[in-house]
């Protein structure tokens, strides 16, 4: 699927807690807004979202060679999550196969 992306983070370290290594990363994506009705109240939207992304591990050195923002191809999974004792579905990308950039980017000045 197409997906406009807009920021990519990634944030690594030890953990101060239990001095374990962490990497995670993920995606500032734009995805077409959700209208509904429901009795007593309704939600008309037009354009998109924004919506936090997780990023798989072997996608991580792609990002970091994208210029943001973006629409980009990308292959997406779904995995549950535990949070407040509720099953959540978090959509993890996968795979970029392919990105343009939106904005024309300024040259870096050289020292």
């Amino acid at each position: 699927m197409k997906i406009l992306l807009t920021m990519f983070e990634h944030s690594s370290g030890i953990s101060a807690k239990t001095g374990n290594p962490y990497s995670m990363a993920s995606v500032q994506a734009h995805l077409p807004a959700s209208s509904f009705k429901k009795e007593g109240y309704s939600r008309e939207c037009l354009g998109y979202e924004p919506v936090q992304v997780e990023v798989g591990e072997v996608v991580i050195p792609k990002l970091k060679q994208m210029v943001f923002p973006c629409i980009a191809e990308v292959e997406t999974e779904v995995k549950t999550v535990r949070n407040a004792g509720k099953v959540l579905p978090v959509m993890v990308i996968v795979s970029v196969t392919n990105w343009a950039g939106l904005v024309p980017q300024q040259q870096k000045a050289s020292a």
